[in-house]
């Protein structure tokens, strides 16, 4: 790195051995502005579910803290949750009344004017860290972004790598196929998040090896592209819920062998990951051919630079390889809660001593080059 007087920079010639892709990154329109894809009041909704286990709020008034579980509730029934008028409102925050008071959530940092990370402020955080692309991830929270993706793509070229979405419950549906291949076919984007969550939100107990998804997978073979697993159902018993993903993921990758696939949030939800480790189960898993996993330590410890994320990286290296991790950032909400853009890469790319400089390469960029075809 060179100092320039105003702060230390990354030496492009002396540092970068290798392209560096964050395989978790996000750029997205104003948070609730979104009609694409599900109802809007769904969506709102599915914040307020999404951030069920916070109990981080301030008084709107005096900015007096409060850890009350305000959005807490003891069901997986999305109708179960407590009435507190949850709404987006701006740098990064949502706000709640309870018995009459008003509350804020910080849920992305507060630099986040608008409540909108737009590609523009995306690539310049990149090019501070220096990192060359980003995966953009992307929940049912933010909306179906298949053309917002493709036109930062175009604007952007050789930045961002798109993944396409399609609303579980109603994969289906000829409608959703077809835009799902639209967003690949027309819009430029490179593979297929999918989560399961919707599917315990509303009340499907449904696997991912149900006939109902056959359509889908079919898909997925025909266009050649990977798929984004999220794994975690956010239920009230989220260790079984999430032994059970597991193991249809394990019944899955048997009956489609060669399509590529990526398990992101770092393998294990950080809500569970202190109590149950990394399960041998989940790295038997990264065994298969063509199953990877996406890095995301800091999420899961608190302090830079994340010396026990270190240790289970070291052991899932020993388990599988390098060849099968992705490092990923999921910025900017990564920012707003376990450490700054630059730390997220510069635990792998300044410590972990015990990686060789060609595993960092691979970790920090070369599989996911690989994954998505790119010379």
């Amino acid at each position: 790195m060179t100092f320039t007087g105003g702060g230390w920079v990354i030496d492009n010639e002396t540092e970068k051995r290798s392209p560096i892709i964050d395989a978790h990154y996000h750029i997205f329109p104003r948070l609730g502005s979104q009609h694409e894809g599900i109802d809007p009041e769904l969506r709102l909704r599915f914040w307020q579910y999404h951030a069920r286990e916070w109990n981080n709020f301030w008084r709107k008034t005096d900015g007096s803290h409060t850890s009350e579980p305000f959005l807490a509730f003891d069901s997986d029934d999305i109708d179960d949750m407590p009435d507190v008028d949850f709404r987006l409102t701006d740098y990064g925050q949502a706000e709640i009344t309870v018995e009459g008071v008003d509350y804020v959530l910080q849920l992305f940092p507060p630099n986040l004017v608008n409540n909108e990370a737009p590609p523009e402020r995306m690539v310049a955080e990149m090019n501070l860290a220096g990192v060359d692309m980003g995966v953009l991830q992307c929940d049912h929270v933010y909306g179906d972004l298949s053309a917002f993706f493709g036109e930062a793509m175009a604007i952007h070229p050789d930045r961002f790598i798109g993944l396409g979405q399609i609303w579980e419950p109603e994969a289906d549906d000829e409608g959703r196929l077809s835009n799902l291949e639209s967003s690949i076919v027309e819009h430029g984007n490179k593979g297929l998040y999918f989560s399961v969550e919707p599917l315990s939100v509303l009340k499907m107990d449904a696997s991912i090896n149900d006939p109902r998804f056959d359509g889908l997978w079919s898909l997925v073979e025909c266009l050649g592209i990977p798929i984004f697993w999220y794994i975690d159902d956010r239920t009230v018993d989220r260790i079984g819920m999430f032994q059970r993903r597991v193991a249809e993921l394990e019944a899955w990758v048997k009956k489609h062998p060669d399509v590529a696939s990526v398990i992101t949030h770092g393998l294990v939800p950080a809500a569970i990951i202190h109590e149950i480790g990394i399960p041998d189960d989940v790295v038997r898993l990264l065994e298969h051919p063509f199953m990877h996993a996406e890095i995301l330590f800091p999420a899961k410890w608190p302090d830079y630079p994340f010396s026990e994320g270190q240790r289970q990286l070291r052991h899932l290296r020993d388990r599988v390889g390098a060849v099968k991790l992705l490092w990923g950032s999921d910025s900017p909400f990564g920012t707003s809660t376990w450490s700054t853009y630059r730390q997220a890469l510069d635990f792998i790319r300044l410590h972990c001593d015990f990686l060789s400089q060609e595993e960092k390469d691979l970790i920090l960029g070369g599989n996911a080059a690989r994954l998505f075809n790119i010379e």
